[in-house]
């Protein structure tokens, strides 16, 4: 454990509000509650901090990776990953990175799909979900809609992607576009 506390010590700065001692605290009470061991556990803190994760909000945000881990079939350290960089491209942050996994899982247990599917178009379709006002519960509802239909991420997040670009940039200059889409 200490050897996996020393890649969380690499990645994470403590805050005044969180120290290494409560990371290592978090990381040993989350290991008594979930099925992954302190260093799993410590590795997908470790890569919460690469990715830029605040400290204030890592334990949290491990907690989630870990749970998502145990009950789908996403790794912790996938799921961190792609939640860590859906958040940046949406620009949420990770203060609320528990109620995107809650969704996700409530996503894929209620429609014809699967948590890794979700998060693979919902990566596609983040930057242009984004740039056209969608939230990101918006961007996972749509992505759970594409991949229960049987879309694939690579194809269906490119051809979405571009049809929401070019709605917006009708929607932003109203003429002979926005009509014709609006009847479509």
């Amino acid at each position: 454990f200490e050897t996996a506390f020393t890649g969380v010590m690499k990645t994470v700065d403590e805050s005044a509000k969180t120290s290494y001692k409560d990371l290592e605290e978090g990381i040993k009470k989350l290991s008594t509650t979930t099925a992954s061991s302190k260093e799993e556990i410590a590795a997908v803190m470790e890569a919460a901090g690469q990715l830029g994760v605040p400290t204030d909000d890592i334990l949290k945000f491990t907690e989630t990776m870990i749970k998502m881990g145990d009950t789908t079939n996403v790794s912790a350290e996938e799921a961190a990953v792609a939640l860590a960089k859906f958040t940046n491209v949406t620009g949420d942050g990770t203060a609320n990175v528990d109620k995107l996994g809650a969704s996700i899982v409530a996503l894929g247990n209620n429609f014809a799909t699967d948590e890794r599917s979700i998060i693979e178009m919902s990566q596609r379709l983040a930057a242009a979900g984004k740039i056209s006002g969608l939230t990101s519960t918006d961007i996972l509802a749509l992505a759970a809609s594409m991949s229960s239909v049987g879309i694939e991420a690579e194809a269906g997040g490119t051809a979405m992607s571009q049809t929401l670009t070019q709605i917006s940039k009708a929607v932003a200059e109203p003429g002979e576009k926005l009509n014709k889409l609006a009847q479509i």
